[in-house]
C-alpha cells in the first residue's frame, strides 16, 4: 500500500534567497551591512543551498553559539537581534522556517544596572526642598550681556 506525504504548503526557498530577500527589504544601509554580517554569516553555517524549511529551531541556535558565543554581551545581543528579525521576517512572509530558539537569551550589559524608579517616586525626589531646579540660568544661557559684547538695537 502507498504511503501519503504531506507536501510542504509554504513557500519554499533556499536559505541564501531568503536571506537576499531579507536584507534587500531594509532601507537603512547602516542596518543592512550590520545585519548582513550576522544574517550572510548564520546563512552559510547553516548551508546556503538549503531549503530554508529544512533548518531546525536548534540549528539556529547551534551556529549562534559558534559564531558569537563568545564575543561581547553587545555583540551577541545584535547578532542574536539580526538573525531573530530575519527568522520573523521569513515567518511574516509565509516563508517556511526555523525560529530563534527560546534558550539563546538576549544577555544583560554588566554595566547597565540603572536603578527602575516609580513615577511617585520620581516627583518625590523633584519635589524635595533642598533640590533647586532652574533657579539659575546656565552659563551659556544668561539673560544679560557678556563683558565686550554689545546689544544691537533694533
Amino acid at each position: 500500500m502507498p504511503t501519503v506525504v504531506q507536501l510542504p504548503t509554504g513557500k519554499a526557498v533556499t536559505v541564501r534567497t531568503a536571506a537576499d530577500l531579507f536584507l534587500e527589504s531594509l532601507g537603512n544601509p547602516n542596518t543592512v551591512r550590520n545585519y548582513g554580517i550576522a544574517v550572510g554569516k548564520t546563512s552559510k553555517r547553516l548551508g546556503e543551498g538549503r531549503p530554508l524549511a529544512s533548518v531546525e529551531d536548534a540549528e539556529i541556535g547551534e551556529a549562534l553559539e559558534l559564531l558569537w558565543g563568545r564575543s561581547a554581551v553587545n555583540t551577541w545581543n545584535a547578532r542574536r537581534g539580526a538573525v531573530l528579525s530575519w527568522t520573523g521576517w521569513c515567518s511574516e512572509r509565509g516563508y517556511e522556517g526555523p525560529k530563534v530558539p527560546a534558550w539563546t537569551k538576549r544577555l544583560a550589559v554588566p554595566d547597565s544596572e540603572a536603578p527602575a524608579r516609580s513615577k511617585m517616586a520620581v516627583d518625590r525626589l523633584i519635589a524635595r526642598r533642598e533640590v533647586h531646579f532652574g533657579r539659575r540660568p546656565c552659563g551659556g544661557c544668561s539673560t544679560r550681556p557678556r563683558a565686550g559684547r554689545r546689544r544691537s538695537s533694533a
